[in-house]
């Protein structure tokens, strides 16, 4: 036996997101939203196979191209969230991917020393692809990391105080 009803799922920024679970298309909305497809280990425990979003649920989870590739992880679920604006559907799809890295999704790994997530709540901790691949810095990396100090000159003007050139 199965239970239905909703699940909580935590962000990487520690946020909880409420989501309705569901095992047939029909049950889905005709709205915009999060999925999560998922795979149950034991009873209670729950593990997100692949995480989307789309701006139709119903039309989008019917014949979804990785539901197959999710049934054979394990996946015999989906899990969804109604969500109308777009930017945060795109908010919370990229805090529970970043949070919870599913098999299924290829945005797991920094793709380059510039990838990093594209809201500001999710950049605090965030490690570039250089930290992240232990990759040593190139020279124009080095110029770049420190900034040349501007010299003072101690100089007295005309009226005697002090000027600062640069």
């Amino acid at each position: 036996m199965i239970p239905y009803g909703w699940h909580v799922w935590r962000g990487e920024t520690n946020r909880r997101y409420r989501f309705k679970i569901t095992k047939t298309i029909e049950a889905l909305p005709d709205a915009g939203g999060i999925y999560v497809m998922v795979r149950r280990t034991m009873f209670f425990f729950l593990k997100p196979v692949y995480i989307g979003k789309a701006s139709n649920l119903q039309g989008r989870l019917d014949g979804h191209e990785r539901w197959e590739e999710a049934r054979k992880k394990g996946a015999s679920e989906r899990h969804y969230l109604c969500i109308r604006s777009e930017n945060k559907r795109q908010k919370i799809e990229e805090d529970l991917i970043r949070k919870y890295r599913p098999k299924l999704n290829n945005m797991l790994k920094p793709r380059s020393s510039q990838d990093a997530p594209n809201h500001e709540s999710l950049r605090s901790g965030w490690m570039s692809a250089r930290d992240y691949y232990g990759l040593p810095l190139k020279k124009s990396d080095k110029s770049a990391a420190k900034p040349k100090r501007k010299r003072i000159d101690n100089r007295r003007r005309d009226d005697g105080r002090r000027s600062r050139a640069a």
